[in-house]
């Protein structure tokens, strides 16, 4: 993956959550907290930066939830989105600046809008396909309600437009002994007339686009997005025999293309849900916060995308597909930030098959930057990995704590009271400048092509640079046998602290804080400018206040609790 693209605008695009339970950490891991970490990166670094999503209102996965509960899909909707919200904002504190729903008059007439010019120009075109029926329940049944055994991996439990296990998208020739989730009772294939885009018309600009941009990406979403090309792209639909979606604009619609019992048909969620990215976009302008157009109609941007491994096509197909049809002159995905999956416990996080971790729980009880330490630390970039209890206590006491913790504590200690005033005559030595310097080069390159395990692994280099100064050097006796190659060690090790200070910003916001709070240094911009690193941190080490006392930034976690 790699963005050589210097521009001053970076919209970042985070892929929306169904509203149908809470957020579990898969999630955190998977594309909230990779974006987050990109968006304050590129804010530290002065960069204009535009971070959307929102409450995805119109999935199955909503009415199946709305079904169990006996209550309406908007009681589930308003219930889970108030809940979301206050969760990003309140608890994790993530950066968005537009976090709405797919349920506003806004993102539907955009919607809307999006369909009629692509069923005007011919990509949408009316073909009949086989959708489940139940005749107990007497109604086609959305995908979701569908379930049998995927003839690809043998997976069980496998939805009937998608098998969680191996990620393939499936048909009704793919999924075998289809059973109702409602009444798990067999349900069969009826006909039924509806809306498709026809992606054949689309491939050959796709293609394109996947050879511009696909050498940005990891490999493996490369080698995937291309493998769906090769198999050749064929209609999809985009309408679905439901009550609970966004209506069509019938009124709207010429007479010689409406559907049949178009009243009761909902456009699918797979077409819309994506189409909020430039929804809220456009929501951005209205609420009157900045013009949307410098992030989608300008050379000046770069556009990131983050998600997991099973929304991959409808970000690197799909949605620049529906870019192209609609408006040429639209920005397209720059690079398709896709993790794989993290597992709980051998088995994959799922809300509706209760494998969870809560993320406001465990973030109330250990605290956000832990948190978001760990997940990073094991963050599934390029292959499936797993969330432990034991291993989440280890890694905070062991690295975490005994690491990043322990040397910038045993530093401030050894330093508490010292005077000082000879720092100003002082410069960074040339050895931990170098290596300042170069953890900055490297935390830039990483953080810009979405390496976040490799950033991390940096960052935990410098700390560990400093820890080995301090023992080297034995310090302890400089104070008391050498003062002056104590005081100039000290000036190293307080460089290399506020380096540490500024480098985590992105990833642990509160504690790049309490850092700075310890040295006496109010600091406006959260990254130094590139090049000039050892330069800003020197000045700021003469201005640093020995008189604080210093407090452990982290705290070990002793339990003894089983967690499951």
């Amino acid at each position: 993956m790699s963005d050589t693209k210097n521009t001053s605008k970076k919209l970042i695009a985070v892929a929306w959550p169904y509203v149908n339970g809470d957020i579990h950490i898969g999630h955190l891991a998977g594309y909230l907290l990779p974006a987050d970490i990109t968006a304050r990166y590129f804010h530290a670094t002065g960069k204009d930066v535009l971070m959307v999503s929102g409450s995805d209102c119109h999935g199955t996965p909503i009415t199946i939830e709305a079904e169990k509960k006996g209550v309406s899909p908007q009681k589930i909707v308003d219930t889970y989105h108030k809940k979301v919200v206050h969760l990003f904002k309140d608890v994790l504190d993530l950066s968005f600046d537009v976090y709405t729903q797919t349920n506003t008059e806004q993102h539907i007439k955009v919607v809307q809008d999006i369909f009629l010019k692509l069923l005007k120009d011919d990509y949408i075109i009316i073909d009949t396909t086989k959708q489940y029926y139940s005749e107990k329940e007497g109604r086609f049944l959305p995908d979701r309600y569908v379930e049998g055994v995927c003839k690809f991996c043998g997976y069980k439990e496998a939805r009937s437009d998608q098998c969680d296990h191996c990620g393939r998208l499936l048909d009704h020739k793919s999924l075998e002994n289809p059973l109702s989730k409602l009444s798990n009772q067999p349900v069969q294939l009826k006909e039924t007339q509806h809306y498709f885009v026809d992606w054949s018309k689309l491939e050959k600009k796709i293609l394109t686009y996947l050879k511009e941009s696909g050498p940005n990406w990891k490999k493996w979403v490369e080698q995937e997005s291309l493998g769906w090309i090769k198999q050749g792209l064929k209609p999809r639909a985009i309408t679905r025999d439901i009550e609970w979606g966004i209506p069509l604009p019938v009124d709207q619609i010429p007479a010689d293309k409406l559907i049949e019992n178009i009243d009761k048909k909902r456009i699918y969620v797979w077409f819309e849900a994506v189409i909020g990215y430039l929804s809220a976009s456009q929501l951005y302008t209205k609420q009157g916060k900045g013009n949307w157009e410098d992030f989608w109609k300008t050379e000046d941007a770069t556009h990131y995308y983050f998600m997991g491994k099973d929304n991959l096509v409808f970000h690197t197909i799909f949605w620049p597909g529906q870019l192209m049809a609609y408006d040429s002159k639209l920005h397209l995905p720059d690079i398709a930030s896709i993790n794989m999956f993290l597992n709980f416990a051998g088995k994959q996080f799922s809300k509706s098959r209760g494998v969870t971790v809560n993320t406001k729980d465990i973030v109330e009880k250990y605290g956000n930057d832990p948190v978001r330490f760990y997940l990073t630390l094991i963050m599934p970039e390029n292959k499936d990995s797993s969330f432990d209890w034991s291993n989440f206590f280890t890694k905070n006491n062991e690295i975490l704590v005994g690491n990043l913790g322990n040397f910038i504590h045993r530093t401030l200690s050894l330093a508490n009271q010292t005077n000082i005033s000879s720092f100003k005559n002082l410069s960074v030595s040339e050895k931990t400048a170098k290596t300042i310097s170069s953890t900055f080069s490297e935390s830039h390159t990483s953080l810009t092509n979405c390496h976040f395990r490799q950033y991390l692994e940096g960052v935990l280099k410098l700390s560990t640079y400093g820890n080995k100064m301090i023992n080297q050097e034995k310090l302890w006796e400089l104070k008391k046998t050498n003062p002056d190659k104590f005081i100039s060690v000290l000036h190293d090790l307080y460089a290399i602290i506020i380096a540490l200070a500024f480098l985590i910003s992105p990833l642990m916001p509160t504690s790049s804080q309490q850092i700075f709070k310890l040295l006496g240094l109010s600091v406006s911009k959260l990254w130094p400018e590139k090049d000039k690193e050892v330069d800003t941190i020197s000045t700021l080490t003469k201005q640093i206040d020995t008189s604080i006392k210093p407090e452990p930034l982290f705290t070990k976690i002793v339990s003894s609790e089983e967690q499951s």
